[in-house]
């Protein structure tokens, strides 16, 4: 082989990460910070295999570390300062499934309009939509949020008690297809105002017929999932544009704390209460 050739072969993964190293320098982003956000394109390999050693060079998961330092910048019962360091931590240091700054806006303005006195959310995470729905909620609104992972239900209570929401917001650890035939029973759930979903995208359509079936959808009722441009949400918004029981509305958004992946969501407020009732759920 020709030595230029050989010697450019060699010194083309070091151009590389030296350029990766003066853009994360220039734009204030940690070099991690650029490893760690999921191509647009793909499933987001990359990104896990350096989530997985940082998990263990630090002994630790991401969840521990966004707490540790959201604690560290932030004050106890003050919401806005809880979400700024999430934010903060999100945009410079780690990326994470939160729906961030920007979809929040249409997640507040949402919820201000349906003015929810029970409300389900489905996807807690590390709880940064549900302070937003918290806080946008009416004064005597209740949220349960259901999160089916034992570490992100544990970390998101203790985000959302220091925004000051703990008495607010109830998080069940547990997978959603078996908190909704309980809601009732459990809870003292007789119908939702509002469901935000942002879970398992794939999940999205079994479930809201899941609500659908169970009675817990009133006419009015408000539906609204994230993310629904992704591979398994689609059927999300084919199902209630098709259905005849929702009138939809769409939102474009980013993706989260990714600036240019186009995202959206979508909101449909059900009309279809009379064709389920005296249905039992059979999910």
């Amino acid at each position: 082989m020709d030595r230029r050739l050989y010697g450019a072969l060699v010194a083309a993964p070091a151009v590389a990460v030296g350029l990766y190293a003066l853009y994360a320098y220039r734009s204030k982003k940690s070099l991690y910070f650029w490893f760690n956000v999921p191509y647009s394109g793909g499933r987001g390999t990359f990104r896990g295999l350096f989530v997985k050693a940082r998990n263990f060079i630090y002994r630790n998961t991401i969840q521990d570390r966004l707490w540790n330092y959201i604690e560290a910048r932030s004050e106890v019962g003050n919401a806005d300062s809880v979400l700024a360091a999430f934010d903060d931590y999100c945009y410079n240091y780690e990326w994470t499934w939160a729906i961030g700054d920007k979809k929040a806006v249409i997640l507040a303005k949402v919820v201000q309009e349906a003015k929810p006195k029970m409300m389900l959310e489905l996807g807690t995470f590390l709880g940064y939509s549900a302070i937003i729905i918290a806080q946008n909620m009416p004064p005597d609104g209740k949220l349960i949020t259901v999160e089916a992972f034992p570490k992100s239900a544990e970390i998101a209570r203790k985000i959302i008690n220091r925004a000051g929401y703990g008495d607010k917001v109830t998080i069940i650890n547990a997978f959603s297809y078996d908190v909704i035939p309980n809601l009732h029973h459990d809870y003292d759930v007789e119908t939702l105002d509002m469901v935000f979903l942002d879970h398992f995208m794939e999940g999205y359509v079994a479930d809201l017929k899941r609500l659908e079936k169970g009675g817990f959808l009133h006419n009015g009722s408000v539906a609204f999932a994230d993310n629904v441009r992704g591979e398994g949400s689609k059927g999300f918004s084919e199902y209630i544009r098709s259905s005849g029981h929702y009138e939809c509305q769409f939102y474009e958004a980013d993706n989260g704390y990714i600036e240019g992946m186009s995202d959206g969501m979508e909101r449909g407020i059900f009309k279809g209460a009379d064709m389920f009732s005296g249905e039992t759920l059979g999910l």
